[in-house]
């Protein structure tokens, strides 16, 4: 028996390479070999998905982060490709949230993603692929181009600092500064999103409690950042995945003309995963928790759906599940097993996810044996 292994990372426990080496080591016998893949779908594990499938380079550049302090930001690099990989969650990752003012979503800025881009084309990319998930802004990408030398300003031609909560005074946007080295640089956004930039599956309705604004905040933040988008769009109108990262990928496809494409498809190109799961007999994916968003373009989903349309089997070991199992038995997930065996809190189940995970895998071959004895008998 051949085993596909392509878990993604479990934020705060288990990167992806962590978690298919346990299912290597659990799994792995003289009857069954298993293929452990990285991957992720633009948010933590990008980089070190695309780096292992590419015998890449990690680096690290000194930038911002989201408050404005100092970090070291890592990203990825192909040398041959000429190619640089970002997580924008490495400058402006939900992880800087700390519940103070200055990390409210009025305040915090996506300038440190700028920095990240302006490193990449002094390194001589040509190509940059930015992944989205993971982030702790709404700030609409303004941040992100201030770091690349997009200017803004008010009515009075007055600059105007681009933080959110300026949003209303910004009348005009300006590239008239924006680096040479800016032209010729392609740039794909690698997101899990499909929202668009404003309305109920918006940047703000969809996402904004989670980066810190209270309920009764949204409908005045919707409003700000529906009119900063038009500057943004002009004439156009808002597509599917503009609104991730807090609309980030609506600044860089309008200014820069970036393409944006699922995150778990990229790295399936990249991967060659097709390939290997048409050669296996089963896959097994799973990330940290499962629930309706993973219907829009999460690991566990991309892979499961791959793998439906050649006939193989996935099992997806989560941290938590919710959500109706028909819509994702219909994808192709044949089945999902939460990894958590008894009652804990959040903090300990992060701390115990590696043991979790070793005693689910363990159950599920000792599963996966049964059926097969039977089936032989």
């Amino acid at each position: 028996m051949k085993i596909i292994s392509a878990i993604d990372s479990m934020k705060g426990s288990l990167t992806s390479k962590e978690a298919n080496q346990i299912i290597k080591n659990t799994f792995e016998d003289e009857k069954i070999s298993v293929e452990p893949i990285a991957i992720a779908d633009g948010g933590e594990g990008t980089v070190e998905a695309f780096v292992s499938s590419r015998n890449g380079q990690i680096k690290s550049a000194l930038c911002h982060d989201l408050k404005g302090a100092e970090i070291d930001a890592q990203y990825g690099w192909l040398a041959d490709e000429k190619t640089a990989i970002i997580e924008s969650a490495q400058t402006c990752g939900i992880q800087f949230l700390d519940g103070t003012i200055s990390s409210h979503p009025r305040k915090t800025s996506s300038f440190g993603l700028g920095e990240q881009l302006m490193t990449a084309c002094k390194q001589g990319a040509r190509r940059v692929i930015v992944g989205l998930g993971g982030t702790g802004t709404i700030d609409c990408g303004i941040g992100m181009l201030a770091g690349l030398g997009v200017e803004f300003f008010d009515n009075e031609e007055q600059p105007v600092s681009p933080i959110p909560e300026n949003f209303q005074q910004i009348a005009r946007i300006s590239t008239d500064h924006l680096p040479n080295e800016l032209n010729e640089l392609e740039i794909i956004i690698a997101s899990d999103v499909q929202s668009i930039i404003t309305g109920e599956t918006g940047a703000v309705y969809m996402f904004g409690e989670q980066k810190g604004l209270r309920a009764d905040e949204l409908v005045e933040f919707e409003r700000d950042i529906h009119k900063l988008s038009q500057l943004l769009l002009a004439s156009s109108e808002s597509q599917p995945g503009d609104g991730a990262a807090g609309g980030i990928a609506l600044a860089l496809r309008t200014i820069f003309n970036a393409q944006i494409v699922s995150g778990i498809d990229l790295l399936i190109q990249y991967t060659d995963l097709e390939q290997r799961i048409k050669q296996s007999d089963l896959v097994i994916t799973g990330e940290g928790r499962m629930d309706a968003q993973s219907l829009q373009g999460k690991v566990p989903v991309g892979i499961a759906k791959l793998a439906k349309q050649h006939g193989v089997p996935v099992i997806a070991f989560v941290g938590e599940v919710s959500g109706e199992p028909l819509e994702f038995e219909k994808v192709g997930l044949s089945v999902i097993l939460p990894i958590v065996a008894q009652l804990s809190t959040l903090k300990e189940a992060l701390a115990n996810a590696k043991q979790n995970l070793e005693l689910a895998s363990m159950r599920a071959k000792q599963l996966l044996f049964l059926l097969q004895k039977n089936k032989e008998e």
